[in-house]
């Protein structure tokens, strides 16, 4: 009897494992956020996230967005989807990844659309295991010309785990 070694290590394998598997309850957020961007055209934001955190190491997040501009009649909203690892530590989970979207500019009577790409680095504190605070940075990166330039934007939230 022969007995055949997997091509793939034992190590491996137990990491794919634990990162794949389902994470223990409370695998949704809902977090809202007040921001602000740079260039300092903008000012304060608001905007809601949605964070599937099914998995033990990485989550997947869809948000919306909204920041107001200095020159008269002008904003962005966006729509972003992204993927983060976010290993806890406890009540504390840093989280990082890429994200892509879409943007809608407004200045005046001039309209623009567009693609965005974020690279995002935080970090979530679990109180209770429901309530979540959360902070984050977003270099950001619009396609084309956009009406205003955006090229990154700090978040503050609180939420709940559910």
């Amino acid at each position: 009897m022969t007995l055949h070694r997997s091509p793939i290590p034992a190590g491996v394998l137990w990491a794919a494992f634990v990162v794949l598997s389902p994470a223990p309850a409370q695998a949704l957020e809902v977090v809202g956020f007040v921001s602000e961007a740079r260039p300092a055209i903008w000012r304060t934001g608001v905007g809601v996230t949605l964070t599937s955190g099914f998995f033990r190491l990485a989550s997947l997040e869809a948000e919306i967005s909204r920041q107001p501009g200095e020159p008269v009649e002008s904003s962005m909203t966006s729509f972003t989807g992204s993927a983060l690892l976010s290993p806890p530590l406890g009540p504390l989970v840093p989280f990082g990844g890429f994200g892509v979207g879409l943007y809608r500019q407004s200045r005046g009577e001039l309209r623009d659309n567009g693609t965005l790409k974020a690279f995002i680095l935080g970090v979530k504190l679990k109180l209770g295991g429901v309530v979540v605070i959360r902070g984050e940075y977003r270099a950001i990166d619009l396609s084309g010309g956009a009406l205003l330039e955006m090229d990154e934007r700090f978040a503050l939230g609180i939420g709940v785990s559910f």
